[in-house]
């Protein structure tokens, strides 16, 4: 049983799943995001929160990589990634 109890933690309370689980505003805004090499990308933003953005885009976003969004003009760190929608974490 111990082993499992140290394999199996709670989450720390400023984890990120447990900022995902805060409020989010649902939404449709069309934009554009840059990554490293200087390409520019359409996305939609899909959902919004006092942390970050989910988006939904034809684009191969690997986690940890950072993006910059366009408009609104915020740098983020890619957290999540399912086929084509990404988490997206403010940087501040």
């Amino acid at each position: 049983m111990g082993i499992f109890r140290s394999l199996f933690k709670r989450p720390q309370s400023d984890s990120f799943c447990e900022k995902r689980l805060r409020p989010r505003l649902n939404c449709a805004i069309a934009t554009e995001f840059s990554d490293a090499g200087g390409n520019t990308w359409s996305c939609k933003i899909v959902d919004m929160s006092e942390s970050g953005f989910a988006i939904t885009t034809a684009a191969r976003l690997r986690m940890g990589s950072h993006v910059n969004i366009i408009r609104p003009a915020v740098s983020t760190e890619v957290v999540w990634t399912v086929e084509n929608k990404a988490g997206l974490r403010i940087l501040r």
